[in-house]
Order: C-alpha cells, then sequence, then structure tokens
C-alpha cells in the first residue's frame, strides 16, 4: 500500500508537466525529475518532430566530454531500424562511449548507461540516456519492465510538448501573416511598407539584418531598395549583378537559401562585406516572384540566438515573400500607368528633371497641383 501510494504521487508530479508548452522546458523538468526520484548523474534526450522537420538534443549540467559522443550515439540509436524496441546498454571508456553487452560485468566500470527508445501510439519519438554509476544501472536493467514505468509517461508529457510548441507556431505564423497582411492596406508608400515588413521580419527571426533586393531585368541587377541593420546607410541603392551571390541563386531556382555558413558557399559574394567591414555568417533569401515575373529577393542575415536557420524559418519567410512581391509589382505597375498619365497629360517634356522614384504610390506634385486648379 506505502508502494503504491508512493508510486501514485510520483506519477502525479509527472503528469503536472502535461501544460508545458515547450519542448526544452519539458525536457528540464523531466531531468529534474529523474535526478529527484533515482541516482541518475546524467540525462540526454534525443527526440524527432512529430513533422520530422526538426530533431532536438537535449542534456543539462553534463561534463562537456562526453556530450558529443552521448549526441551522436543517440542519433545513431535513433537512426538505427533494428534498436527501434531495444534497450541498450552502454559505457565510458576512456574518453569514448561504447555500447556494451548486457550480459557484461559491470563491476569494472565507473560510468555506465542504457538507452531507451521513446514512443507513442506505436510511433517513435525519440531516446532517452540515462548515466548513472554501474550499480544504479544494473538495477534498473535487473527490474526492468518495472523500474521504467515512468517510460510511457515521459513519451506523453514530450509528446503534448511537441502538440503545444506546434500549434504555438501555426497561432504565431498566422499573427504574423496578418500583420504583414495589414501594412499592405494600411501604409501607401512602398520604401515605408516595405521598411515596415523588414523591421517585423528582423525581430520574428531574430537576425542582424533584413534587406529587399529588387531585381532589374533590363541590367539584370539588384539594387538594394531598403535595409534594417548596421551596414543600412552605405547599402541602400547599392547595385550588384543579379548572377552574383546567394541572392542570384535565390532568384535563379525560384527557391529560398538557406545557408548557416556562408563563408565556405561557393557562390557567396563577398565583395559587399569586403566594402562594409561585415561579416555574413548565415543567411536566409527567399525569392520575390509575382505570378512568375521576378521581382526581387528578401534577405534575412545572421540569425542571433541559436546562429543558425531552420526550417520554420524558411517557412516565415518565404510565406511573406508571396505579399512582398506582389506589393512590389503592384508599385511598379502604379508608376508606369502614372508615368503613362503623365506623359499623354502633360506632353513627353513636361517630366523634365521631376523625380519620382518607386517608393511614391500618388502622381507627381505637379499633377496633383494642377488638378487642385
Amino acid at each position: 500500500m506505502q508502494k503504491d501510494r508512493i508510486k501514485d504521487d510520483v506519477d502525479m508530479d509527472l503528469v503536472q508537466m502535461i501544460p508545458t508548452r515547450n519542448v526544452e522546458e519539458q525536457c528540464s523538468k523531466i531531468t529534474k525529475w529523474l535526478k529527484q526520484n533515482y541516482n541518475f548523474d546524467v540525462i540526454g534526450f534525443f527526440l524527432k518532430e512529430p513533422e520530422k522537420t526538426r530533431s532536438h538534443f537535449f542534456t543539462e549540467k553534463s561534463p562537456m566530454n562526453i556530450v558529443q559522443d552521448l549526441q551522436e550515439m543517440l542519433i545513431r540509436v535513433y537512426q538505427t531500424e533494428a534498436t527501434e524496441n531495444a534497450v541498450l546498454l552502454f559505457a565510458q571508456k576512456g574518453k569514448k562511449i561504447e555500447f556494451i553487452s548486457l550480459r557484461e560485468d559491470l563491476g569494472s566500470l565507473e560510468t555506465t548507461g542504457i538507452t531507451i527508445p521513446l514512443g507513442i501510439l506505436g510511433r517513435s519519438i525519440g531516446v532517452l540516456a540515462l548515466f548513472a554509476d554501474s550499480q544504479t544501472i544494473q538495477d534498473v536493467i535487473t527490474k526492468i519492465p518495472g523500474r521504467l514505468s515512468f517510460v510511457p509517461l515521459i513519451s506523453t508529457l514530450l509528446e503534448s510538448a511537441f502538440t503545444h510548441e506546434m500549434n504555438d507556431k501555426k497561432i504565431r505564423m498566422l499573427n504574423l501573416y496578418q500583420t504583414v497582411s495589414s501594412s499592405l492596406s494600411y501604409v501607401g508608400d512602398l520604401h515605408e511598407l516595405l521598411t515596415t515588413i523588414i523591421s517585423i521580419v528582423k525581430t520574428e527571426l531574430l537576425c542582424e539584418e533584413c534587406s529587399v533586393l529588387l531585381y532589374y531585368e533590363e541590367s539584370n541587377e539588384f539594387e538594394f531598395f531598403t535595409v534594417i541593420g548596421g551596414t543600412a546607410i552605405g547599402l541602400v541603392k547599392e547595385r550588384f549583378p543579379a548572377n552574383r551571390g546567394i541572392a542570384g541563386r535565390a532568384l535563379r531556382e525560384r527557391k529560398t537559401q538557406v545557408v548557416n555558413n556562408v563563408q565556405s558557399d561557393p557562390d557567396f559574394f563577398r565583395s559587399i562585406d569586403e566594402e562594409h567591414a561585415f561579416k555574413t555568417k548565415s543567411i536566409l533569401a527567399a525569392p520575390l516572384i509575382a505570378g512568375e515575373e521576378p521581382v526581387g529577393i528578401l534577405n534575412a542575415i545572421n540569425k542571433i540566438e541559436t546562429k543558425y536557420f531552420d526550417k520554420e524559418d524558411d517557412q516565415i519567410l518565404s510565406a511573406i515573400a508571396d505579399e512582398v512581391a506582389l506589393a512590389i509589382k503592384n508599385a511598379r505597375l502604379f508608376e508606369y500607368v502614372v508615368d503613362s498619365y503623365c506623359k499623354i497629360r502633360q506632353g513627353l517634356n513636361s517630366c523634365k528633371n521631376c523625380e519620382r522614384p518607386l517608393k511614391s504610390w500618388t502622381p507627381c506634385v505637379r499633377q496633383l497641383e494642377l488638378s487642385k486648379v
């Protein structure tokens, strides 16, 4: 009766974690719970999101000499179908982690551990690794499955956290899309509109710089139309060949480019960095295609926190790029109509020295003044 009461209390501690909406936070809570209720020294997780778009490796306060080996081992276990439903034993021998037989004598080994598959409803979601002294691990092995009764509940908690996190991401993307769409409706000046949008992108993606490059088919060039970040002033209106750089590749392939090691990319166009004393480390470049017409590139430069752009960042920028491309095409169409209107009404020479760049959404000042007479 006492043992049942203790087990119920332990299970209740885990059940209280159900509302957790972040996977890493959930891993941290489970780690704390395992260390409080068992004698495990190091705990590691390798998890795969349900949609298979991203993986997570998590461990807390682990010796640095085993973290990399632990991550590699868990990935290998997850990817090996033969071990999908198997509990495996491993040990640290020297500076390496090696798998050992369940029948091996653990007495001579100081640090040992087991890997346990995590899954729910027949679907694998990852692998759990537990490090401890040899006696603790031996105790766990001899009492399987009773000693590992917490594993199904841990799997459920992690699945719940994944679900909450994915739902929150979808809501976040919907809110972002609505914000951008609202900007398109209420901001009249194209330069102001695109500056507003890339400011939102910079904040949302947590990157150092964002920019919009306009594509000019007649000269086959890109022009920095608007830039947010440290090099903004120097880059605006600067041009470079549209067949160069990662931006050129994005437009050529009509596909968002995610490059997290820019310096090793053969297409990286170094001249801009060199001219502006800037170092591009990572880049997300989304082509701006309106229908079938290429109009430019939307760039996010240098991810700040994680230092790399991921699939989610790609999805966010690609979704926004469609709206931005349409705005640019409409602005160019409007400019063409206004140009034609002015020349018909005022003659070919009447617009001399009248600068009405792409950022203008209204007829020139002269025509507005004439319309008031």
